[in-house]
């Protein structure tokens, strides 16, 4: 396509101009001729009204699914390799296909999800900007803006693996469990974790979504800033929920772990272990609004540069 429209551009301007050498009244005069960008893309995606997901977004979105995909698949491939290995599962065949099953579960619902937030994007006035006449192309930035396509990446990766092993396999959390003396115990109380799958679930998809259209968007910008905000509002509100009314960690548990070595735990880190969820929420809380933070400044950078 871009040797397509070189040569179009180098014809257009070889029949106006013949044997003098073109000017940059010319060269405007012929890109006026072709039509402003966003033409030019429309012509080239003829029909892309009458397709799921259209341009600019399908390249993000084969990006965004290849890393949701490739990290739902490694981090179940990971968490079954761990239940094998800490004996937390049952007969070999039985559990190779119950892990199948949730592979192919958990794929299919990551696919369905990555592409109908991609077809809400493209159809329901989720714009990318594009320039629309010569004069809005703007200058050359002194210094390289920040872009956001490593945040997200890292954001998607995050929120997909810690829910695949969290969720599909939490008995690996407690095999993997042992006292200082070498005794077992059980810090997760799995039921409680089952029971309330359906929150880390959403906190998850709200966490990718937010992060997908952070990587549409490309840099940081107010309609990001404001997109952000309401994502870290929502995940506080989850994440307070969800540790005020499940019982994810025993506290005691681990007290009598560490206990297990003859000390006696004391001072703040019993508190702490003692309030373990309280004091885990308060970290969340705390990651959640540094991140609020960070993209308030980085935005303010950006519209300043």
């Amino acid at each position: 396509m871009a040797d397509e429209l070189r040569t179009l551009i180098s014809d257009m301007l070889d029949e106006r101009c013949g044997a003098l050498p073109p000017t940059a009244k010319d060269v405007r005069v012929v890109l006026t001729e072709l039509g402003t960008p966003g033409e030019m893309v429309r012509k080239y995606t003829d029909g892309e009204g009458k397709c799921l997901i259209g341009q600019p977004y399908y390249s993000q979105y084969l990006f965004v699914l290849k890393i949701v995909l490739a990290c739902t698949t490694g981090g179940i491939v990971v968490a079954g390799v761990l239940s094998l290995a800490s004996g937390a599962s049952g007969g070999m065949l039985i559990e190779g296909l119950g892990w199948l099953g949730t592979l192919v579960t958990a794929l299919a619902f990551a696919f369905s999800f990555v592409t109908v937030l991609f077809a809400v994007f493209s159809h329901k006035g989720v714009e990318v900007e594009v320039m629309g006449s010569l004069d809005d192309l703007p200058p050359v930035p002194r210094e390289a803006k920040a872009s956001t396509r490593g945040d997200a990446v890292a954001g998607i990766v995050f929120s997909v693996v810690f829910a695949a092993v969290f969720l599909l396999f939490p008995d690996v959390l407690n095999a993997l469990s042992h006292r200082a003396d070498g005794v077992p115990f059980d810090p997760f109380d799995v039921g409680a974790i089952r029971a309330s799958a359906w929150i880390v679930i959403a906190w998850t998809l709200l966490c990718v979504a937010g992060e997908s259209f952070k990587l549409v968007e490309g840099r940081y910008t107010m309609r990001l800033l404001a997109v952000t905000l309401v994502v870290d509002v929502l995940a506080a509100a989850l994440v307070v929920f969800w540790l005020s009314n499940y019982q994810i960690v025993d506290g005691q548990a681990l007290i009598g772990a560490l206990e297990s070595t003859g000390d006696v735990v004391v001072g703040p880190v019993r508190w702490a272990l003692s309030n373990i969820q309280t004091a885990f929420c308060g970290f969340v809380l705390l990651a959640l609004a540094i991140d609020a933070v960070d993209a308030t400044v980085r935005t303010l950078k950006a519209r300043r540069s």
